[in-house]
């Protein structure tokens, strides 16, 4: 009988059948697994599943079972991974996780199974199992697995979810899939009526990285000299792993306190360094920010960057650069500038730069993740050296051919991976290179090599041979007998359905990558054979390595690669027409598809130099729409091709007004297209898709430049300019609340380009005459909630010197009256003379007696501001009642802004502080640190210049208790909402309403479940 973890440490529940069958979604580590007669494995088929492991097979529980096999090695982030989760079973909260970052190839799934092993008696330890992913089912199984009954009396059954979710991100999906799985968790939990001093489930969310790229570090105060020397091992295992990378540039950010001897340390290491490595030091390298001398501020880019560009071809050597300083803004135009000086053709196996970028911090947060890389530390390599001689004694001399384990046990290096490769493998491939095992084998080094950790099915490999070699049954040959000459390079494993193959390491992919295009046998070669005679027929099977080969594109530096990472090394080859017919390819094979065409019409007018480009590129941007017209993000494709087509037209020579201004309406026709599909969209919850807005405002910036070649016996063309004017006003007041209320994610902000050209845009349309660029944009600025809240996160001193343009209102229009008072609430932000707050809350008032609902939300977040604290309301007669201004507010924003901030992060405007009068409002504009404490941390976080707010919660809904009124507030992280009871927690004001931050519970004991249907409430102690 299958049993689980009780609540009792003494006990475990056996498991019925029907209810072991339910969980479907769902491989669970049974806390007896392999310790029952029934369920013990042969020694045979353990040694098997060693030797298929240490090949470089994924990962099964049998071995993990030391009964019957070797310990696996636990690599450096074990340790971490078992201590953050002990941390988190502390938590009080409904839902909460760990993060494993690793870069494919490293043994990041086989930790997280080591982690589940580990816990498999103490937590109930699932797997999600990746197929068909849906989260809302998923959902349910998993609290079916917390719960495993429905009876009100069984709470004693319950035990906190230990789940790993090491999945890949759905393609059509703009937000991982934990989030999804964790709101679905939520509302599943909340349906349930359970409640929980513990967490219910614990996320174990795998996420592949690629830290050969960048990574972050961080450096405390107050280390001993024991974690400064694990310190540094951590950065040079970073600064190796970067030197093997082939990227151009790539960055190492190092946040260090203050305190600490951070900036000395990384010299102590550039130091030994210096011969490997061209090292350079530079403290505070940016003495100019762009907002105040743009000019000088890109000569200064320019300088450094030459300099650096100079240092990197004299000695051709990878130049190894510290930056330390306090503010790391400018960095990116630093990088984008070293990129465009260095030319891929001059491409090595190393990179140009890697840049260190050190900054200050006055207080510096240890991360809740573990991160496994590519890169051994010192400590690690003694484990794998002890292992392989166990290793070597057990299996003696079939030891040779664990290449997966040999590999990470030299600290994965590209010799030990291009040594398995035989000079007789070579021979075989260039003496047959159309034979279906050399064929075969280039189909696995291009997958493996470009999605790792992906497979062929063994029965399609059998009819892929069958098909070339053997059309009749006599005498067929097995997948192993053909694949003989490079069976050492390959393992076969069974994924629980079928028979996989793949090749036993990512690095050893890479390898015969590189033999076969030395055998000129080319990328684009292979792929187009893969798809004319193993995926055709079998789309479905391979749908997915398809599009993560061909459209996926992966992250950059600063912003996503323009194409996916085989199509740029395809590009590198310089062979134009085979990655245009490679995509043609796969864009008929998968002829529903619209990302194929996407791509293609991408690939014509970005990388493309042949003339008709642009009208190739509209064809197949045309084709994507037609595959799903409704899908707003593939209409964007071609209001770009036809604003990349009006760029390079403005800068020709020879101009022809009539063509550009042609190109122009296509243009903005395509993005009004793109927006009326985006608002189309909305009816389904998704997030909105601005692009068709901000495209529309970048024609329309293209199309102001075109003024100087208009004939002034032409009215009618430069009436068709002029006739922008107000739809440029109207998505200017659009970006500029979309941008000042939200934010992409928590800990994420939008490009900085957006905003930058949305203003770029408005000023050349409203600036009259010899009008001053700036003072036109800000004049704007002064006109709305959102513009005055500009000058608080940039310069007040604007503010001051043109405050005197909103006058004091002398009607009751609630326009000018919430300008007013909010001009005043910024100026005594900055301790500038402002109104005082009861003459503010005087003229708020009239307007609430007057009419209380159907206003805007500002007029409601005003009364939140100046009513809120209990001076406020004690001092006026009938005060607004905060309960209807709330719902009120809720009403408004749903009506005004939902649909267009759905699924993007609500910026906190202000906080409720300490002070008085309107001193007592904080502005978001924080400590960043104590900004991330509040949007991250949990009951237990502190700051000192925040008050907290007595609360409750009542059925999952918090309230806050105010002059004896029950004020609904939204909190900010709903799975902190994990009880009944009495609560504090800072208060923050978006422009939603009131929300609840760092809740903390009062009187909390640890360890009580609780079940309350009906607003009952049941507890047991465990």
């Amino acid at each position: 009988m299958y049993q689980l973890p009780s609540c009792n440490p003494s006990k475990t529940i056996s498991i019925p059948t029907e209810l072991r069958d339910s969980l479907s979604c769902l491989d669970i580590v049974w806390s007896n697994i392999f310790e029952t007669v029934d369920s013990k494995i042969n020694p045979d088929r353990a040694r098997q599943y060693e030797v298929d492991f240490l090949q470089g097979a994924p990962p099964t529980w049998p071995n993990f079972d030391k009964s019957a096999n070797l310990q696996l090695v636990e690599r450096d982030g074990f340790n971490e991974l078992i201590q953050l989760i002990e941390d988190k079973r502390e938590k009080s909260c409904l839902i909460t996780d760990v993060s494993l970052q690793y870069q494919p190839g490293s043994g990041g799934s086989t930790l997280a199974m080591q982690v589940l092993w580990y816990f498999r008696k103490d937590l109930r330890c699932a797997r999600v199992i990746d197929s068909d992913l849906d989260t809302k089912k998923l959902s349910k199984q998993v609290v079916d697995l917390f719960l495993l009954s429905n009876e009100e009396h069984a709470e004693q059954d319950r035990k906190t979810v230990l789940l790993l979710l090491d999945t890949k991100e759905k393609m059509d999906n703009d937000l991982p899939i934990k989030n999804d799985l964790w709101e679905n968790l939520i509302e599943e939990i909340h349906n349930r009526g359970i409640s929980s001093q513990t967490p219910v489930v614990i996320i174990l969310n795998c996420i592949t990285a690629d830290f050969s790229l960048n990574d972050t570090l961080i450096l405390d105060s107050k280390l001993s000299e024991e974690e400064i020397r694990q310190f540094k091992e951590k950065l040079l295992q970073q600064i190796r792993l970067q030197r093997k990378s082939q990227w151009e540039v790539t960055t190492i950010k190092l946040l260090y306190h203050k305190d600490s001897s951070g900036s000395a340390v990384v010299r102590e290491v550039l130091q030994d360094l210096r011969e490997e490595f061209t090292c350079d030091i530079q403290k505070e390298p940016f003495t100019t920010e762009i907002t105040e001398n743009k000019e000088r501020f890109t000569r200064q880019i320019e300088d450094m960057a030459n300099k650096l560009h100079g240092k990197y071809e004299t000695h051709k050597k990878p130049v190894l650069l510290l930056l330390d300083h306090k503010d790391d803004k400018s960095l990116r135009y630093l990088l984008k500038k070293l990129q465009s000086k260095l030319q891929r053709s001059d491409r090595t196996d190393h990179p140009a730069f890697i840049i260190i970028n050190a900054v200050r911090k006055s207080i510096v947060r240890v991360p809740g993740h573990v991160k496994l890389k590519l890169e051994l530390l010192p400590d690690e390599k003694e484990k794998f050296a002890q292992k392989r001689q166990e290793i070597e004694k057990k299996h003696r001399k079939i030891s040779k051919m664990f290449h997966a384990f040999n590999i990470m046990q030299g600290g994965f290096q590209k010799e030990d991976a291009e040594k398995v490769i035989t000079e007789e493998m070579v021979n075989h491939i260039g003496k047959d290179k159309k034979s279906s095992s050399t064929r075969l084998l280039s189909f696995l080094a291009l997958i493996n090599s470009y999605v790792p950790g992906s497979h062929l099915l063994k029965p399609l490999c059998k009819k892929f041979i069958e098909q070339k070699e053997w059309p009749t049954d006599e005498g067929k040959p097995s997948v192993e007998m053909i694949m003989k000459p490079f069976m050492d390079l390959i393992v076969i494993f069974s994924d629980g359905e079928q028979n996989c193959i793949r090749l036993k390491h990512p690095m050893i992919a890479d390898m015969c990558l590189k033999m076969f295009t030395e055998n000129n046998l080319t990328r684009s070669d292979i792929t187009l054979d893969f798809l004319d005679f193993m995926v055709i027929g079998n789309e479905s099977n391979y749908g997915q390595i398809c599009k993560r080969m061909l459209v996926t594109r992966p992250d950059g530096l600063i912003e996503k690669e323009k194409f996916s990472r085989l199509i740029l090394d395809i590009i590198r080859e310089g062979k134009t027409n085979k990655y245009i017919s490679l995509l043609e390819r796969a864009s008929n094979l998968f002829s529903t598809d619209p990302f194929y065409p996407q791509a293609l019409a991408r690939l014509y007018y970005i990388g493309v130099t042949e003339e008709n480009k642009y009208h190739k590129a509209e064809k197949w941007a045309n084709e994507a729409i037609k595959r799903d017209p409704k899908k707003s993000y593939i209409r964007d494709t071609l209001g770009q091709v036809h604003k990349n087509h009006l760029r390079s037209e403005v800068k020709k020579p020879c101009t022809n007004i009539d063509k550009m201004l042609l190109i122009a309406q296509s243009a903005t026709d395509a993005f009004k297209r793109e927006e009326k599909a985006a608002e189309d969209e909305l009816v389904d919850n998704t997030r909105f898709n601005n692009r068709g807005h901000f495209g529309f405002l970048q024609v329309c910036k293209e199309i102001s430049d075109l003024r100087p070649l208009i004939s002034p016996n032409n009215p009618l063309q430069q009436k068709y300019i002029n006739g922008f004017r107000a739809e440029v006003e109207s998505k200017y007041d659009f970006f500029e609340c979309y941008l000042t209320f939200s934010r992409l994610s928590n800990k994420k902000d939008d490009p900085d380009y957006i905003c930058q050209d949305v203003e770029d845009c408005y000023k050349r349309y409203f600036t009259q005459g010899d009008q001053n660029e700036e003072k036109t944009l800000n004049e704007k600025k002064m006109k709305s909630f959102g513009g005055l809240l500009h000058f608080l996160k940039s310069d007040i001193n604007v503010l001051k010197q043109i405050c005197s343009a909103i006058e004091k209102p002398q009607s009751k229009n609630e326009t000018q009256t919430i300008l007013y008072i909010f001009a005043n609430i910024i100026l005594s932000q900055s301790d500038e003379p402002s109104e005082k707050s009861q003459e503010l809350q005087d003229m708020l008032q009239k307007l609430w007696s007057t009419e209380a609902q159907g206003r805007s939300p500002e007029f409601y977040l005003l009364i939140l501001l100046l009513f809120w604290s209990h001076e406020a309301k004690q001092e006026k007669e009938n005060p607004p009642n905060f309960e209807n201004c709330v719902k009120y507010m809720s009403q408004s924003y749903e009506g005004r802004y939902h649909k267009y901030l759905r699924g993007r992060h609500l910026v906190p405007l202000f906080f409720y502080g300490k002070g008085e009068g309107l001193q007592i409002l904080v502005h978001s504009k924080l400590d960043k640190t104590d900004l991330d404490l509040l949007t991250e941390g949990d009951g237990s976080v502190e700051v000192k210049c925040l008050q907290r707010i007595d609360g409750k919660v009542e059925d999952h809904k918090v309230f806050a208790v105010r002059n004896g009124q029950q004020i609904p507030v939204v909190a900010h992280n709903r799975a902190s909402v994990c009880r009944r009871g009495q609560v504090s927690f800072y208060l923050g004001f978006t422009i939603r309403g009131p929300v609840a931050y760092n809740i903390r519970y009062q009187n909390c004991n640890h360890g009580t479940f609780q079940l309350f249907p009906e607003r009952t409430c049941i507890e047991r102690k465990i």
